[in-house]
């Protein structure tokens, strides 16, 4: 366990092949390196979760995402307003990057760009971060599908189901447990999950500026 001061060193223990676990304003959140097929199956294993729930991708920039993805109108202005935030989009992948491997979702993938710890570390890794909670996907204990709020908690996930977390950045307690809000901008913007971004906030940028196409956003509930 290290102080948020070492991300030089987790950059390097991920780029090697090693999950590191980090705080967000929402939760402990395990990271690894996007093009490391091994490295993101562990991740799967660990958790239990189902393959066909890819990972999210927590890019460096904003240009990095437009040079992977398909933007819509709505998917730029979301973009330029709430990232880095609280807020995935769901993106198509460009023609350039199809094909992609399926843990990040072979068609479609969500897509974040973190402020704080995560953001600062996807900006020091040679690739961007293939991530998820720190919490089970599966099984019936519902204490075990919370997610890790606390370094204890995280290394009580760690002892419950031995995946092997090479490195765990203190961050102290996570203060909003709450996930990410979700929003699918495959076709017109469609809000998967609510989470720490408001729909008035996503509805607000969706009706600044000039029409573009669908200034409404579907609630799937």
């Amino acid at each position: 366990m290290v102080t948020s001061s070492r991300i030089a060193e987790c950059a390097e223990i991920v780029d090697a092949g090693g999950i590191a676990a980090l705080p967000t304003r929402r939760w402990y959140m395990l990271c690894a390196d996007s093009a490391n097929a091994a490295a993101c199956q562990r991740i799967f294993t660990g958790k239990g979760r189902p393959v066909s729930k890819p990972l999210a991708l927590i890019m460096p920039s904003n240009e990095s995402v437009a040079a992977l993805f398909s933007l819509s109108a709505e998917a730029q202005r979301l973009a330029a307003s709430l990232w880095p935030g609280d807020l995935a989009l769901l993106l198509p992948w460009s023609r350039q990057a199809a094909g992609r491997p399926w843990w990040l979702g072979t068609s479609t993938a969500m897509v974040n760009r973190d402020p704080w710890l995560l953001g600062e570390l996807a900006v020091s890794t040679r690739n961007p971060l293939a991530a998820a909670v720190v919490s089970r996907s599966n099984g019936e204990d519902h204490a075990a599908r919370r997610p890790a709020l606390c370094p204890a908690e995280v290394w009580r996930f760690v002892a419950q189901t031995g995946m092997p977390v090479d490195i765990l950045v203190d961050g102290g307690v996570c203060p909003l447990d709450r996930g990410l809000t979700v929003v699918d901008c495959l076709s017109a913007p469609r809000l998967a999950r609510e989470g720490a971004v408001s729909t008035r906030a996503i509805m607000t940028v969706l009706c600044e500026g000039p029409p573009a196409g669908n200034d409404t956003l579907v609630m799937d509930h």
